[in-house]
């Protein structure tokens, strides 16, 4: 992946955590309201796969339940 790239996800979840004040729980609030709004101005939100299918690693990481 081009450096740049990687340099601009860094700073944005640095940026995200600083938001949320380093608070898990505040964190993932703000994601469901991004997405919410997101969602009422007509925007694709994807949602986790269902529980019945068998997950890679990364998906078990990323939809983990908190």
């Amino acid at each position: 992946m081009n450096d740049e790239i990687i340099k601009a996800l860094h700073a944005t979840k640095e940026r995200l955590a600083q938001d949320a004040q380093l608070d898990i729980k505040r964190l993932i609030e703000s994601v469901q309201r991004e997405e919410a709004i997101s969602a009422a101005q007509g925007r694709i939100v994807l949602q986790p796969p269902s529980e019945n299918r068998e997950r890679s690693v990364f998906q078990q990481i990323r939809f983990a339940q908190h």
